[in-house]
């Protein structure tokens, strides 16, 4: 068993074919559900995806799992090329109890045993319900869960909690944390916007400005050199009054902790990745064409995004 990512990141194998095996569940190929108080060992296959926002989310559904089997013994197979800022979420997931093992793929097909159950949750974004379907839903329905039956509480990432950040250095008393970046430039807020939301945060807060980025303000400090890892990010927001954001891991890291946010979205509808987040006040920017695109570098499309934000900036909406 191989990790596609790998491949996409310069990983050669000699030959290959789609991992279609009787010991690998696959809802996207073989719609199941399955009883974990039968199950011994879980291993999950290509999990739970190689950017934070999704690790996050996914490890919400072990968490849950090992709430209500705590015999239950999850293992964890993940891409080897993977970004090192989100492998760290893991060993925190790992350091918490969440997780039991985690191993790097390639790794030899499984043999089909009773009580040990592998599932595949490699390629999400090509499957053709995470366009359709709450991100949370999604992965409990893809590891074997009947999503309805799962109460909004378990679909709001506090797993988080588990995580000690007392040794994290504290940033400041008290403090807004704007954090404007995203995996994309589709799903970032534009830089021209910065400056004035900054200030906006401040009139209305009377509290600091503490964010990721350079913003020429009086009141405003880039804390980048001060996360370095993610440990550190996890506490930055944690601690925070209120977080400003885009559409990114940093909202799904506040909403485990409840912190206050506004988060903007411009491609992916709010519903379909903040939909169990009270604390979440949610401000679409996007537009028809944005709705189902996970990325894009076209000018015109990301132009109409800043156009829908300054409109938005002028009528007091943001």
């Amino acid at each position: 068993m191989v990790a596609s990512y790998d491949i996409e990141q310069g990983c050669a194998y000699p030959s290959l074919s789609p991992l279609i095996h009787a010991a690998v569940l696959n809802y996207a190929h073989q719609p199941f559900q399955l009883d974990f108080s039968t199950v011994r060992t879980l291993t999950l296959v290509n999990a739970m995806g190689v950017t934070l926002g999704d690790s996050v989310i996914g490890i919400e559904v072990l968490h849950y799992l090992r709430q209500r089997h705590p015999g239950l013994r999850v293992r964890v197979l993940r891409p080897s090329r993977c970004a090192d800022f989100v492998e760290q979420l893991y060993r925190l997931a790992l350091d918490s109890g969440i997780i039991d093992a985690l191993a790097c793929l390639p790794q030899p097909l499984p043999e089909t045993a009773p009580h040990d159950v592998y599932i595949d949750m490699g390629n999400q974004l090509f499957r053709t319900d995470f366009a359709t379907l709450n991100m949370h839903d999604f992965f409990y329905r893809h590891t074997g869960i009947d999503e309805q039956r799962v109460a909004d509480t378990a679909k709001q990432n506090r797993w988080l909690r588990r995580i000690d950040t007392r040794a994290c250095e504290r940033l400041a008393p008290d403090y807004v944390l704007f954090c404007p970046g995203a995996s994309t430039a589709l799903r970032a807020i534009p830089q021209r916007f910065h400056q004035t939301l900054v200030e906006r945060l401040h009139q209305r807060s009377g509290l600091p400005v503490l964010g990721f980025g350079n913003v020429d303000h009086p009141h405003y400090r880039n804390i980048a050199h001060r996360c370095r890892d993610t440990l550190s990010f996890i506490a930055a927001i944690a601690r925070a009054r209120w977080l400003y954001a885009a559409d990114s891991s940093a909202l799904h890291i506040a909403a485990g902790f409840g912190v206050p946010t506004r988060a903007l979205f411009s491609a992916i509808p709010p519903a379909l990745r903040a939909r169990y987040y009270p604390a979440c006040d949610s401000v679409w920017t996007g537009t028809q064409a944005t709705e189902a695109l996970h990325q894009s570098s076209d000018p015109r499309t990301l132009r109409a995004v800043a156009e829908n934000i300054a409109r938005l900036m002028q009528n007091g909406g943001l």
